[in-house]
């Protein structure tokens, strides 16, 4: 009923995105190509493809080789302006997603942020002319073009299976694919028991290269007090589909959850009421379990008494994929062409 009732907006909203890309597609309105090597990776749905992992699998994979800046929006920052991220940065002014990434890889990657991409571009660019930009969410972003377009859509909610917002999730039509260069499936179950030709065959029409990317959890980490027995899991998330790390879990543990919406901005009010709700039901073999993403912003917000008294974990993963060769060739021979 929800979707019939927000049709009506979906309609004009169909109707500002085509106008808008029409006006880029015909020259109207101008996209400036980055000059240099340049790849964005990107999607057309609003959250929860794991762009973030993805651009972090691309700095590992060409940091050795090449100079890398990254440039996202920094959504849900309380600053506007550009920004080069730096140990003094934090979550508020920068982003979640951002600091996470700098955190990781500040020695690999130089960080920043701009709601306007083309400004952000030419900042990077006057500091390193021969670096290699990648574009962290950047798809719709036409005033700047990527040498390297890169659209990512979740197994579990990909884009064919939905409509444009605020009736789905889809920023833009599909036919904005055409933009692409690749399209990336990410988020597939085990390797073992998928079978890819099934997309493959559906999405035959879209004439691009495909690839398959998994998450491969690690055993859960201590990040405050350890227990010596986990048998019951609080988790605590504040990011899209938050679903995928509960699959995860529930296999081995008893699962809670404490949800927010996603680039939630935790407060300290939030964390008194998460350790209210942990205390109200857990035992000894009970931990306080958190993504990468949300813990950037968590730990600021613990004093020492709470994480002397309240056993927080890390749940993280690596990038897996179904043919990782192919999918590193495709990336290899684009950073090494002419």
């Amino acid at each position: 009923m929800l979707k019939i009732a927000l049709y009506p907006l979906t309609l004009i909203y169909g109707a500002i995105s085509w106008s808008r890309n029409m006006l880029f597609d015909y020259g109207f309105l101008t996209s400036k190509n980055i000059a240099g090597k340049s790849i964005c990776v990107g999607n057309i749905s609003a959250g929860g493809s794991g762009k973030s992992p993805h651009v972090a699998y691309l700095i590992s994979l060409l940091w050795k080789s090449h100079q890398i800046q990254v440039l996202s929006r920094g959504y849900g920052r309380k600053s506007k302006g550009y920004i080069l991220l730096d140990d003094a940065s934090n979550p508020t002014q920068v982003g979640d997603e951002p600091h996470m990434l700098y955190k990781s890889f500040s020695k690999k990657a130089q960080f920043a942020v701009c709601e306007k991409r083309l400004i952000g571009v030419q900042k990077l660019r006057s500091k390193s002319p021969d670096s290699l930009i990648l574009l962290d969410d950047a798809f719709q972003h036409r005033w700047v073009r990527a040498g390297l377009q890169l659209v990512l859509t979740s197994y579990q909610n990909p884009f064919w299976k939905d409509t444009l917002l605020p009736s789905g999730r889809l920023r833009e039509s599909i036919s904005g694919l055409k933009r692409a260069d690749a399209l990336v499936i990410t988020k597939c179950p085990d390797f073992d028991s998928f079978e890819p030709n099934k997309i493959l065959s559906r999405l035959s029409w879209l004439q691009k290269p495909i690839f398959f990317s998994r998450y491969e959890y690690h055993p859960l980490k201590p990040l405050t007090r350890a227990v010596n027995e986990i048998k019951t899991i609080l988790l605590v998330s504040a990011i899209a589909e938050p679903q995928h790390l509960k699959e995860s879990l529930v296999q081995s543990y008893k699962v809670e959850e404490k949800i927010f919406k996603d680039h939630h901005a935790y407060s300290k009010r939030d964390i008194q009421e998460i350790h209210h709700f942990f205390d109200n039901f857990a035992d000894e073999q009970t931990i306080l379990v958190t993504t990468s993403k949300d813990w950037t912003k968590i730990n600021l917000l613990l004093s020492e008494k709470d994480k002397q008294r309240y056993p927080w974990y890390l749940l993280s993963f690596d990038l897996e994929w179904y043919d990782q060769e192919a999918f590193n060739n495709f990336i290899g021979a684009y950073v090494k062409s002419d």
